[in-house]
């Protein structure tokens, strides 16, 4: 499918009456970026989308190939990945999208797929983490999921490089922009989610 008829489906979904918060949540690898989400999925009531977990458990052994070698899904693939994912999705709930967008291109696309439904991105959040912590959370996450893209070594410095010149650019888009939410890595996951909860000024039910 392409992304003119991803659109086309998107203009068919019903526009809710009230938008619940959408948030993407950004970071370097090992970042905790999927940990603070089921956080917010858990205790907030989010709607977790979680790209990467769509990429591993894809029916497609291509796009599985690609995130085993450490390589970027296409586009067009993602948008395939993410029409799958939204005909679940309550539009009229919070959101919080965990590794989209990934570069400047995907970012626009985002955009353009909100913009159709009605919809507009609230806030990017960014967890600031060093590159030597972040490491240690790959291996010790590589050991405890048995992840075949957290054992090798390329792979995993492939993806800081990739995150550095492709993801890096659109945090300073965010910046600009005065979506994003800055949150310095503290070492605690539940501490995060209350600071994110803070900035975002949401409660639990």
């Amino acid at each position: 499918m392409n992304v003119k008829d991803f659109y086309g489906f998107l203009l068919e979904r019903e526009i809710p009456d009230k938008q619940g918060k959408i948030i993407t949540i950004m970071g370097p690898p090992g970042s905790g970026k999927g940990t603070v989400s089921k956080r917010l999925q858990d205790d907030y009531d989010f709607q977790h989308v979680s790209t990467g977990e769509m990429i591993r458990n894809s029916s497609d052994e291509n796009i599985k190939k690609k995130s085993e070698s450490g390589k970027f899904v296409t586009d067009s693939e993602m948008t395939d990945l993410l029409k799958e994912r939204f005909e679940k999705l309550d539009m009229s709930k919070n959101i919080i999208l965990d590794g989209f967008p990934r570069t400047l291109k995907q970012a626009k696309m985002l955009d353009k797929v909100l913009g159709e439904l009605g919809l507009g991105l609230n806030h990017a959040i960014y967890l600031d983490v060093d590159k030597d912590i972040a490491l240690k959370r790959i291996a010790k996450r590589a050991e405890k999921e048995d992840r075949k893209d957290d054992k090798d070594p390329e792979v995993v410095e492939k993806r800081f490089q990739d995150y550095e010149v492709k993801t890096v650019p659109v945090i300073d888009q965010y910046r600009k922009s005065r979506k994003l939410i800055e949150v310095k890595d503290l070492g605690k996951s539940g501490k995060i989610v209350s600071i994110v909860a803070k900035k975002l000024k949401i409660s639990k039910d």
